[in-house]
């Protein structure tokens, strides 16, 4: 396998038919699918993909009873007639970039891992499989980190910074929400008999009704601890959860505990789950130069995302105030 085979593989993935490095908006849409598949967290929340250049997040919200007795002839009291609620919320994709170097030999095992083997088209279909899910993965777990942790104001001297530093995210954006329910969660914590009851009063009934559709987003150190409150108990349910309580998801009142990559163990927050949403604009750029002398290929990558939630007052906060 030559080096320009391998830079003949990744310069393939280009479209250089209008603009240079433009991916095709299929390929966009394949590439968001792929992501969320290796992305457990894009799962469950709200994921808008293709947006031009805005989206509306528009929620109707009916916060008491609509229906009446009906009487022919006789039109309902204005009294009887229930406005709903409207809230507006605009998903405004920014541009984010990822730049690396990928060597001539870090390709070679990569292709050769992946093919196993297997020679002709087929092989190179899998290696490019394969790189492919390697960067859907590390991008999936970047979008997460920004839409939860996202902090505009962050000092731009560490890597991880300079990532949150594309927008505020979910957590920054409900600290200044006067509609976000506010819980403080205490020092040494009992999340089974202290955060979670007390988050889950919080939360107006309109919401609080629909147990399937909310979540408890949580970091995996609260999510293991509460799983070792509950796998401290004598019974079958703690044996089970004691012996790996990773292979299940935990919930709490028929409420799914949902963990999130970087997200603080100060920071919870419940909501329904599609209520917090991230969007991908149409967009996207591959570009590679090779680097004879250096023996590598420079590969730069640019999307647009954003992270918005539609409804405050369907938040509770859990905040340490760390």
């Amino acid at each position: 396998m030559t080096t320009e085979q391998l830079f003949e593989i990744l310069k393939a993935q280009i479209d250089t038919a209008t603009v240079p490095g433009l991916v095709s908006s299929q390929d966009v849409e394949e590439f968001i699918d792929l992501t969320r598949e290796q992305t457990a967290i894009l799962q469950e929340i709200r994921v808008e993909s293709d947006i031009r250049k805005s989206l509306n997040l528009d929620t109707l919200t009916l916060g008491e009873p609509v229906v009446i007795a009906g009487v022919e002839g006789t039109e309902p009291a204005p009294g009887d007639v229930v406005a709903a609620g409207h809230s507006r919320a605009t998903l405004t994709p920014l541009e984010i970039l990822a730049a690396f170097d990928v060597t001539y030999s870090w390709l070679r095992k990569a292709i050769t891992h992946a093919a196993r083997g297997i020679s002709g088209q087929e092989g190179w279909n899998r290696a490019l499989q394969a790189l492919n899910n390697l960067f859907a993965k590390r991008f999936g777990k970047d979008v997460v980190l920004i839409a939860f942790n996202g902090d505009t104001a962050l000092p731009n001297d560490t890597r991880t910074n300079k990532a949150l530093r594309v927008l505020d995210g979910f957590v920054k954006r409900t600290q200044g929400d006067a509609d976000v329910h506010d819980y403080t969660i205490p020092g040494a914590p009992s999340y089974n008999s202290q955060v979670f009851p007390s988050m889950l009063q919080l939360l107006p009934k309109d919401y609080r009704d629909d147990r399937d559709e909310l979540g408890y987003f949580v970091s995996a150190n609260v999510y293991d601890s509460y799983a070792m409150e509950i796998g401290s108990r004598a019974t079958a349910l703690g044996d089970m959860l004691l012996a790996g309580p990773w292979q299940r998801n935990l919930s709490y009142l028929g409420i799914t505990l949902l963990p999130v990559y970087g997200l603080g163990d100060g920071k919870i927050l419940l909501t329904p789950k599609e209520n917090l949403a991230v969007g991908f604009g149409q967009d996207m750029t591959n570009e590679s130069e090779r680097k004879p002398r250096a023996r590598k290929v420079e590969v730069t990558i640019t999307a647009e995302m954003d992270a918005k939630y539609a409804l405050g007052d369907a938040i509770v906060l859990g905040d340490d105030g760390s």
